[in-house]
């Protein structure tokens, strides 16, 4: 062959070879989805340029019930008031949020060996960082909350979803968990010299010797 036809098939050898860039990777834009879902390899949720600048993710700070009590009680057949706020490293408040609840050590999703979760409320807004929990009506399909210790209540930023929640996304909502234990009333709301609304989250508690 001639020089130029020389020169031709040394340029296609030379050629790049075809790559794929298709992968797995999470949406955190899937709505309410939680699920995985193909996006471009390696893929990582988006940080905005108001995140942290510390590289910390933001967290809840409870207010009610306080902070200061490690595992509240709330009382079975009620609605338990949640209220809370974000701490200074939050710089994107989430749109909306998902409260989830789990069972104590013992109850399992059926035909499993997993813990049993449940949706107290899902994709919600809450502009004013509250949230009122109706435990008759939002309890696990098919169970009723009884007294006892053990349950966990989770808030997590709904766009990044259950399985991403525990990951650390600067100045975004890192999951919320808080312990708690459930207890019926046994006594009269007027009688018995305990005063009606008594909340005993607020009441002081005996230290222990």
């Amino acid at each position: 062959p001639d020089a130029h036809a020389k020169r031709q098939l040394t340029l296609n050898a030379g050629g790049a070879t075809p790559t794929s860039d298709s992968g797995f990777g999470i949406s955190l834009n899937n709505g309410n989805s939680d699920s995985p879902s193909k996006t471009s390899s390696g893929s990582k949720p988006s940080s905005s340029s108001s995140g942290s600048s510390n590289g910390q993710p933001g967290r809840i700070v409870m207010k009610t019930p306080p902070r200061a009590i490690e595992s509240p009680l709330f009382e079975a057949a009620s609605e338990v008031k949640l209220q809370w706020d974000y701490d200074d490293n939050m710089k994107k408040p989430p749109s909306q949020i998902t409260i989830r609840g789990q069972m104590p050590s013992g109850y399992f999703e059926p035909g499993t060996t997993k813990p049993l979760y449940w949706y107290i409320a899902q994709n919600i807004s809450a502009p004013n960082k509250m949230y009122t929990w109706n435990t008759i009506t939002q309890s696990p399909p098919g169970y009723t909350l009884r007294e006892g210790t053990g349950y966990k209540l989770f808030i997590i930023d709904s766009s990044i979803g259950w399985d991403n929640s525990t990951h650390v996304y600067p100045g975004k909502l890192f999951q919320f968990m808080l312990p708690f234990s459930m207890y019926n009333s046994r006594y009269a709301q007027t009688n018995d010299g305990v005063p009606k609304g008594y909340n005993p989250n607020a009441a002081a508690r005996p230290t222990m010797s």
